[in-house]
């Protein structure tokens, strides 16, 4: 039973500016290639409206919100029935936080991310981004295709929110950045099990798989990425789990999707079925995911290394085959 989900991203190509009412157009032009792709969310770069435009203070290009842009990119989620994820400057109170807005299918503000690890502005070291305040949180959005997470271009090079979003459930994260990121996003998908989507002012606006490879990537001849990722995918540490693999296939053949990653010892299941679930298979072939037997194994480490007796591990594989 897949869970099926459209997913969006656009890269505005390093060709913003010289104003924000010329990077508004830009982005709408955008976005009306993205919506044809019938998504179910949509991403646009870190502060895109103001990429290019030449200014002194923050207070010449940032808006509230909601506003002018918050405004252009809900009427498309609302004309579309997507989400999108729309980053800007914004102004709350006397202060400017980089934020990344999440607006819903209605075209109504669903939550909101600020920026938390901006990046130092000049060799003072007086100024963060000409004088962005840091974002405090770094929540998890609840959808209705899934859950959700946001990070925004520096906050790559800090490994505490990408940890936090796992901790708190996200299954995609979208990075809205300046830049195109590289190999640093697929090692935070990687390290942490879920779907990582970028959208960029640069080049290279990605989609990226759990395990960290590229399965989408925009470019110069086209800015706008799409692609169908499914949420009920299970990653296996192939101890104990392998050695039921050729059982799966046996019992279920094309039914379901088997990738295995020899020299990493993991494994992925997916199903091709509306009747079929991971955790159906789970049940069926006594399987644990990875997450949990990674605990499993740091609940005996702790044991033995305090000298304390081994905790009941109820074991679902008990007696299988550990290497093949």
């Amino acid at each position: 039973m897949g869970r099926k989900v459209r997913v969006a991203a656009v890269a505005f190509l390093n060709r913003g500016g010289p104003t924000v009412e010329y990077n508004r157009d830009r982005a709408r032009e955008l976005l009306k290639q993205a919506v044809a792709e019938e998504p179910d969310i949509v991403a646009l770069p870190e502060t895109c409206v103001s990429q290019g435009v030449a200014y002194q203070s923050l207070g010449e290009i940032a808006e509230p919100v909601p506003g002018p842009t918050i405004d252009l990119a809900a009427s498309f989620a609302r004309d579309h029935h997507c989400y999108i994820i729309c980053p800007l400057v914004a102004i709350h109170g006397d202060r400017f936080m980089n934020d990344a807005v999440l607006i819903d299918r209605r075209g109504e503000i669903a939550g909101i991310y600020s920026k938390v690890h901006p990046v130092v502005q000049g060799s003072e070291f007086k100024s963060l981004e000409l004088g962005i305040t840091p974002g405090r949180d770094v929540p998890v959005f609840e959808t209705d295709f899934g859950r959700i997470g946001i990070q925004i271009c520096f906050d790559i090079m800090y490994a505490d929110g990408w940890a936090e979003l796992k901790q708190k459930g996200a299954e995609v994260v979208f990075w809205c950045s300046a830049y195109d990121g590289g190999k640093h996003l697929g090692v935070h998908a990687w390290n942490h099990g879920y779907y990582v989507v970028s959208a960029v002012q640069s080049r290279y606006a990605r989609v990226i798989n759990p395990l960290g490879e590229t399965l989408a990537k925009g470019g110069w001849h086209d800015p706008v990425v799409a692609r169908t990722i499914d949420l009920d995918i299970g990653i296996f540490h192939c101890d104990f789990n392998a050695a039921v693999i050729p059982d799966i296939r046996k019992r279920y053949g094309p039914d379901v999707s088997i990738e295995v990653w020899h020299e990493e010892g993991v494994f992925t299941l997916q199903t091709n079925r509306a009747d079929l679930s991971v955790s159906d298979l789970v049940r069926e072939f006594s399987l644990e995911r990875l997450e949990s037997y990674l605990e499993r194994n740091q609940a005996l480490q702790d044991a033995v290394r305090d000298d304390r007796e081994v905790p009941d591990l109820t074991l679902p594989y008990l007696g299988r085959t550990q290497w093949s």
